[in-house]
């Protein structure tokens, strides 16, 4: 009998290696019920009868035979251990694993923890008095978070930017007589700088106003955050990346698309660029974007400043498994992710690991048309309450936005 390297016995895995595993696949994305039949094994090809039966591997979610397949542990939550079937080709993506203090750390954190911190009313503030090209677009969200400025956005033409220095100091100016605009030529009734700055103040005032209702933490619902998912993967054996999976309704989506004209017009106005800016910085994260997936591709239709629009490949994309569910999609490391760890924005210079996605939706239908999406490229563990519920606000505007966009096309 050979005692070499190659004997059973050198290829066991040592008891902390298992511990490590168990824990890594604790924090995959299983599937327990299968939505496809199979007459034969995926692995050997052996058809199944009532002798040779079928086992449903929980990793990729398709039909093996017993001896195509192992029983191996995974601890989802610490020191509880449950066990489930995988498949030898997703063996060899179960063997694989990280850190172990990663792994430890993800396992006892929530991935959402109640706090009321929020920066969006400072951050829009911040905007309307330093960035003169944002500042209609600034009016327009005001207008959708409750707190319409009630004036026109020409107004804003008559705010020198000395009025909107003038927000965020105490010093008071003399009064200023400046010639009005507005009026007739023969009239010159003068108006006062003062004027100007009371414009200023109450806008910015209004800003600061801005209160988004803090969701309970029960109501801050993700995709997939107990651990399990409805849908099959079919993994390259090469690169070990997985093949987009199939979305619901993409045939609806891909019409409402169409409608709203997402891919035919330019869509990275102000206020999108804006809402784009206001997500990112609440997280403080290092980009954020509006995708469109249509096809094979992934569609970046607006972005924050600094940023260009562009498209990538669906299979390589986040958002290609976002859309399988109408709730938002938390990746919280992707480098743990099985399905993720190989893409090439995460090996890449990209080097992105951390993801979350909320749906844009068609009004009136529920269907899913775009993500917008906040990107890092250091992971956390968790977010919290008021995060959630100023990104579903952002994305709630995006939507109202489009709808009056497209009725006003229709007339």
């Amino acid at each position: 009998m050979s005692c070499g390297a190659d004997h059973p016995v050198f290829k066991r895995l040592s008891r902390q290696q298992l511990i490590v595993r168990r824990r890594s696949v604790g924090f995959q994305v299983l599937t327990y019920r299968a939505t496809t039949a199979a007459s034969r094994c995926k692995h050997c090809g052996r058809h199944f009868n009532t002798v040779w039966k079928e086992y449903l591997c929980h990793v990729c979610g398709l039909w093996v035979c017993l001896p195509c397949s192992n029983v191996i542990e995974r601890e989802r939550e610490m020191h509880v251990i449950h066990f489930i079937r995988v498949c030898v080709e997703c063996m060899s993506l179960v063997n694989k694993w990280p850190d172990p203090d990663l792994l430890t750390a993800f396992a006892v954190a929530s991935w959402v923890v109640q706090c009321s911190k929020c920066q969006l009313a400072l951050h829009l503030a911040d905007t309307l008095r330093t960035k003169k090209d944002f500042r209609p677009a600034v009016l327009t969200l005001l207008k959708h978070f409750g707190r319409p400025a009630g004036v026109d956005a020409a107004i804003l033409d008559e705010i020198t930017e000395a009025s909107w220095v003038a927000t965020t100091t105490e010093a008071v100016d003399a009064l200023e007589l400046v010639p009005d605009e507005s009026m007739d030529a023969g009239e010159g009734a003068p108006r006062k700088a003062s004027d100007k700055r009371e414009h200023a103040q109450f806008l910015v005032q209004q800003c600061f106003e801005v209160a988004v209702p803090e969701l309970p933490i029960d109501e801050c619902v993700f995709a997939e955050s107990d651990g399990s998912r409805e849908y099959p993967i079919y993994y390259d054996k090469v690169t070990e990346t997985p093949k987009c999976p199939v979305i619901q309704k993409e045939q609806e989506s891909s019409e409402w698309i169409a409608d709203y004209g997402l891919l035919q017009r330019n869509l990275n106005t102000p206020e999108m660029a804006l809402i784009c800016e206001l997500a990112a910085k609440e997280l403080e994260a290092t980009k954020a974007f509006i995708s469109v997936v249509q096809d094979n591709e992934q569609h970046s239709v607006a972005v924050q400043p600094s940023f260009e629009c562009g498209a990538l490949e669906r299979s390589q994309t986040f958002c290609a498994f976002a859309l399988t569910s109408p709730h938002p999609f938390l990746v919280r490391d992707a480098v743990l992710d099985i399905r993720f760890r190989n893409l090439n924005v995460v090996r890449g210079d990209a080097h992105t690991q951390f993801y979350l996605g909320f749906p844009i939706v068609a009004q009136a239908t529920g269907i899913t048309i775009a993500e917008l999406c906040i990107i890092d490229t250091k992971p956390r563990q968790h977010i919290t309450t008021m995060q959630y519920s100023i990104i579903k606000k952002l994305s709630s505007i995006v939507s109202t936005l489009w709808a009056e966009s497209y009725r006003g096309s229709e007339r």
